[in-house]
This record gives C-alpha cells, sequence and structure tokens, in this order.
C-alpha cells in the first residue's frame, strides 16, 4: 500500500504494509533518551500497551533529498 501527502507542491509516498486506523494520541519525545533521529517525530504507547514510533514525513523528505544530493 502507498500512502501519499502533498506539501508545498512536493509529493512524498511512503510504501506501508497496513493501515490499520486512526487514534488520536499523546506523542512524547524521544530525544530525553536516545538521539534525535530525523524522520521519526516521537513514540506514543497504544491503548494495547504496544509502542509505536510516529513519522515525520517532512525529516524522511530530506533524508531522501540529501542522499539523492550526495549520490
Amino acid at each position: 500500500m502507498v500512502l501519499c501527502e502533498a506539501e508545498g507542491g512536493v509529493k512524498v509516498a511512503v510504501i506501508v504494509d497496513d493501515i490499520i486506523g486512526q487514534q488520536q494520541v499523546v506523542i512524547k519525545s524521544l530525544e530525553e533518551n536516545f538521539q534525535s533521529m530525523e524522520g521519526i517525530a516521537g513514540g506514543t504507547i497504544l491503548g494495547d500497551g504496544n509502542v509505536a514510533l510516529i513519522v515525520d514525513v517532512q525529516g524522511l523528505k530530506s533524508q531522501v533529498l540529501k542522499h539523492k544530493s550526495a549520490a
């Protein structure tokens, strides 16, 4: 499955295994315990106890553009 987002005339597509649903969550910063990772905005603990990472699409886009320019 491909998840697409467009912002400022730039389109980004992310391949995902599944879209489970939509939930309201509290995003916790990971930088207190881990180093900053571009492309990851934070994390949350879901109602069933599982941990989910929150993807930062703009950060992922920046990583791809840096990789392309270095190649």
